[in-house]
Parts: C-alpha cells; structure tokens; sequence
C-alpha cells in the first residue's frame, strides 16, 4: 500500500519527468496511443476535442493541461502505458518485482520501440514501488530522477548575518513584552492597594 507522502513524492517526480520530456517525444507518443488510450489522456488532461489533429500543438496542450489539472502523474502513466506493457509482456513472471538485471535486459529492446523519454517516464512510475527500479535509479546515472529547474523548489541558503539580525529584532520584542507585562501587574497591583 502507498502512503500518501509517497504519492506526494511520486507526483513531485511525474512533474519534474513531464517537464524534463521534449515536446517531440510527447507528442509521438500521443499520437501513438490507441484510441481509447487518447480518450483517457485527452479527458486526463482536459484536451480539446480535435487537439491531436494538431501535432503542432498537442505537447503543449498536454502540458498546460497537466499543470492546470494536477495531473501530471496520471498524464505521464498513460503516455508510457504501452512502453509499460511491452516490458511486462517481456519480463513475463519477473514483471511483478523485476531486479535491476532484469531491467537492464529488457531495458535497451523498450528505448529503441518507444524511446528513452517514454521509458523514463516508466522508471519513475516505479520508481517508489518496485527494488530493481529504485536500484536502476541509484546505480546508473542515465536514469537519475529529473530535478525540477523551478526557482521556488530550489534549496533556499541561509544568510546568517539576517538570520542573527532576525532573531535580535525578536528577543528585543519579547523583551519589551517581558517589561510591559511586568509594569502591567505591578500598576494592578499598586491600584488595589490605594482602594
């Protein structure tokens, strides 16, 4: 069972995957789906009717889409489906739990039908659930996750010369509060003495 962080994580890497994927790439193998599953993709990624009549622009629909819809993960799934299939008919019983020499073999076969960036795009689909696809992505850099090159999901560094000026600012506050607290009880204190 997939915990939610774990489909947080999985849908983080589908956008950094949809983002990383060429236009050229996606658009082919849109084009190739079987109708039903351009049905699927189209009402995924609330298509147009008649947008794969227009290649010039379908990978761009198919992005913003995604991006309006948050539906990164369920675009890329379909648009690696029959990639997917492929390599399950191919690993036979090994589909289920494929080590990482499974993968390596069938691996090479599946990039020269459907391309590297649809298989890519296979690899992290599994990328959480299955060992050999989590060895697959730790052992060989061709197929390391795509990072983000959004500015706002890059490491934020620390100044320390603000961060110290923040934290002055902060105990002088406290400290204000600390004494006007204090003056507070104590002209409480001083008006039920005169009554």
């Amino acid at each position: 069972m997939t915990s939610s962080r774990d489909l947080i994580i999985l849908e983080r890497r589908f956008v950094n995957a949809l983002a990383a994927t060429s236009d050229e790439a996606i658009t082919t193998a849109a084009l190739a789906l079987e109708e039903d599953l351009q049905t699927v993709l189209a009402q995924s990624a609330g298509l147009s009717d008649g947008a794969f009549d227009e290649p010039d622009t379908l990978a761009s629909a198919i992005r913003e889409g995604a991006t309006r819809r948050k539906c990164a993960g369920d675009v890329c799934v379909v648009l690696c489906e029959p990639c997917t299939q492929h390599c399950i008919e191919v690993l036979a019983g090994a589909a289920d739990d494929p080590s990482l020499d499974d993968l390596n073999a069938v691996l090479p076969e599946a990039i020269e039908k459907f391309g590297e960036e649809m298989v890519k795009l296979m690899v992290v689909q599994y990328s959480l659930s299955l060992a050999g696809f989590k060895k697959l992505i730790q052992s060989d850099e061709k197929w390391a996750l795509p990072v983000s090159p959004s500015a706002l999901t890059s490491v934020r560094v620390a100044d320390e010369a603000e961060q110290a000026a923040k934290r002055a600012l902060r105990n002088d506050r406290k400290e204000k509060e600390k004494a006007q607290k204090k003056l507070a009880t104590e002209q409480r204190a001083a008006a039920k003495n005169r009554r």
